[in-house]
């Protein structure tokens, strides 16, 4: 059995290009946070102090959305044994963002899907297809709409649990956006996992080059979107995954069957302003498969690039621009 776990300092899922910056006053820090390798790099005279109550911000933020550190609100929520938990504003606001991004995408970003990582334990050693059964008798506690919440008041089922890693890192990503232009800082690049926002521009004129990460050798890249003052996040089937019996199975779950999707995706990523809404749209849009998700991109306006299993690469018409292949194995799909 073949297992890979691809962590942010290896690949993120995007390299941001910053090479010839020559800034003066930049800082540069690299942190460990929600369970993967995070980097902000700055520009500007109150660019460290910036950088600090990011990175103060972000590390809060865990202590709160952590599913597995006793004391956290969603800790405390999932096992409450069904009864109302009281909640950060925080914590309400990014729960009740992944309910509303659940009913916008029809369940295929759902925040319930814990007790099925929990199942296949992909990312671990112990990672493997588990029973039919075993998936059966989960898959009951797999739905977003069991969640109840009122206010700063949330509850659900016995048993059931939520995650909010699928969304967390877009919402530390709008707060460090926000914390630093409240900073006067004007550029920056803060990249947590696979979830990369940029300020402003590279230099005047110029917009920063982001790379996308190629999903058959993860820590190089395929193809470069250039973006200016907005976030770029990927979801793809090479950050965590194994292989059994020649095949391979993903992080990414199908709430409706239990099992890794199966699409005709290899990666999704989605470029927008609001991160927090990004992160849960690329794992939505892995989980419908290319032609449903470029659909619903079109009917809700979403800007994304799409590759398939053949390395045929389909990009959305917004971004048809700012979008260029530097690797010959990879072809547009008009």
């Amino acid at each position: 059995m073949k297992k890979r776990w691809i962590g942010a300092a290896a690949a993120g899922l995007l390299l941001c290009l910053l090479a010839g910056c020559g800034k003066p006053d930049v800082v540069s820090q690299d942190f460990f946070a929600m369970d993967t390798a995070m980097n902000i790099r700055a520009y500007g005279a109150h660019a460290q102090s910036a950088v600090n109550e990011c990175i103060r911000t972000i590390n809060e933020l865990e202590t709160h959305l952590s599913r597995t550190q006793e004391g956290s609100d969603i800790f405390a929520l999932n096992h409450a044994g069904g009864k109302p938990v009281a909640l950060t504003e925080q914590s309400a606001e990014v729960l009740r963002s992944a309910l509303q991004l659940a009913e916008e995408t029809g369940g295929t970003f759902d925040p319930t899907v814990a007790p099925l990582s929990d199942l296949w334990a992909i990312g671990t050693e112990q990672a493997a297809v588990p029973e039919q059964r075993e998936i059966d008798a989960v898959l009951p506690l797999i739905d977003y709409k069991s969640v109840k919440l009122n206010g700063l008041e949330a509850s659900l089922p016995e048993q059931a649990c939520v995650d909010l890693g699928g969304i967390g890192k877009g919402y530390a990503a709008d707060r460090t956006a926000e914390i630093l232009r409240e900073a006067g800082v004007k550029q920056a690049v803060i990249t947590l996992g696979g979830n990369v926002y940029v300020l402003g521009e590279k230099e005047k004129g110029v917009p920063w080059t982001v790379g996308i990460t190629d999903p058959d050798h993860p820590g190089e890249w395929f193809a470069a979107l250039r973006v200016t003052d907005t976030s770029v996040v990927t979801s793809g089937d090479y950050e965590r995954y194994f292989e059994q019996g020649g095949k391979r199975y993903c992080h990414i779950f199908d709430p409706e069957t239990g099992y890794p999707a199966e699409t005709d995706l290899r990666s999704v990523t989605v470029v927008s302003e609001n991160s927090t809404q990004a992160d849960a749209q690329t794992t939505a849009l892995f989980v419908m498969g290319c032609d449903a998700a470029r659909k619903y991109c079109a009917e809700h306006g979403i800007d994304a690039v799409f590759v398939r299993n053949d390395h045929t690469v389909f990009v959305t018409e917004g971004l048809r621009d700012s979008f260029s292949i530097s690797d010959t194995r990879y072809v547009y799909e008009e």
